[in-house]
């Protein structure tokens, strides 16, 4: 919501007044930290009604967006290939259209507008430019582009998580994909790999060189240098190194011990499993 004064009149525009159209693109689906780019895109703008729209490069951009204009007072038009957009970048074009009370800007790639003045507009003659912090408009088109962005989000997970009381030892060097959740007081040593829809307890640790996937990690359990997929692991449990663990459950203050491989199993409460067995 913009709610400002401005020559002594109250601004007030709530989400209900903003539409967005995101246009699909060709490499809309790539991957980015197992988000693809028009996800990331429609995160910036997922408190506004949203709808997508196949683009057709070889059709006039101007038509196009008239073809599929809402009934809200603003719209904002957006680009799928563009996943590094923020919905705080998005608010500062939104308050830079309505404070300086003007009809339309161009944003590196796309508009934002008041519906009723495009839709009557013959044709868009040079607008006036604004992108906010215009390094979040990047086209994701050679691989340095990908690598770019795809350090750049990884760096937004990790700030998100310390900033909710999640501590990263060497976070540089701890990949976290997109869907992980993790509670605060969880610790992460460098190494870990974390993808899928893992969730990470509080006060858990996690040393290094695990890779994690679909798997719950239970409150206050520690898991070293191991390798553990679409598994439940209860609370205070303890994982030893060079562990392979894949559909399983691991019930509250059990120990694995290490060099083990362990699949489609439930292991009971206040288990312990010495070294170098296979099960399952």
């Amino acid at each position: 919501m913009i709610q400002t004064e401005l020559e002594n009149q109250k601004i007030t525009i709530t989400n209900d007044d903003v539409s967005v159209i995101v246009f699909r693109c060709e490499n809309s689906n790539i991957e980015i930290l197992e988000k693809t780019s028009i996800e990331w895109v429609l995160d910036s703008v997922n408190k506004f009604k949203t709808q997508i729209v196949d683009f057709d490069a070889n059709a006039d951009e101007y038509s196009q967006i008239k073809n599929n204009l809402p009934t809200s007072k603003y719209t904002i038009v957006l680009y799928s290939f563009n996943p590094l957009l923020t919905s705080q970048n998005i608010d500062l074009c939104l308050d830079y259209l309505v404070l300086k009370k003007m009809k339309l800007i161009k944003l590196k790639y796309g508009y934002m507008f008041e519906t009723e003045y495009f839709k009557q507009l013959p044709v868009v003659k040079e607008p006036a430019i604004f992108t906010g912090d215009g390094s979040e408009f990047l086209q994701i088109i050679s691989n340095e582009d990908f690598s770019y962005a795809t350090e750049v989000l990884q760096r937004r997970i990790v700030k998100y998580f310390m900033d909710n009381g999640v501590e990263f030892i060497n976070p540089s060097n701890t990949v976290v994909n997109a869907y992980v959740q993790i509670e605060n007081g969880v610790t992460i040593f460098p190494f870990n790999n974390l993808c899928g829809a893992t969730v990470v307890k509080s006060d858990a640790v996690l040393k290094e060189g695990n890779t994690i996937i679909d798997t719950v990690v239970g409150e206050e359990s520690v898991v070293a240098n191991s390798t553990i997929k679409n598994t439940n692991i209860k609370d205070h449990v303890v994982i030893f190194p060079y562990n392979t663990i894949d559909n399983c459950y691991i019930g509250s203050y059990s120990t694995i011990k290490s060099y083990n491989k362990i699949s489609n199993t439930k292991i009971e409460e206040n288990t312990e499993i010495e070294s170098f067995n296979e099960i399952g």
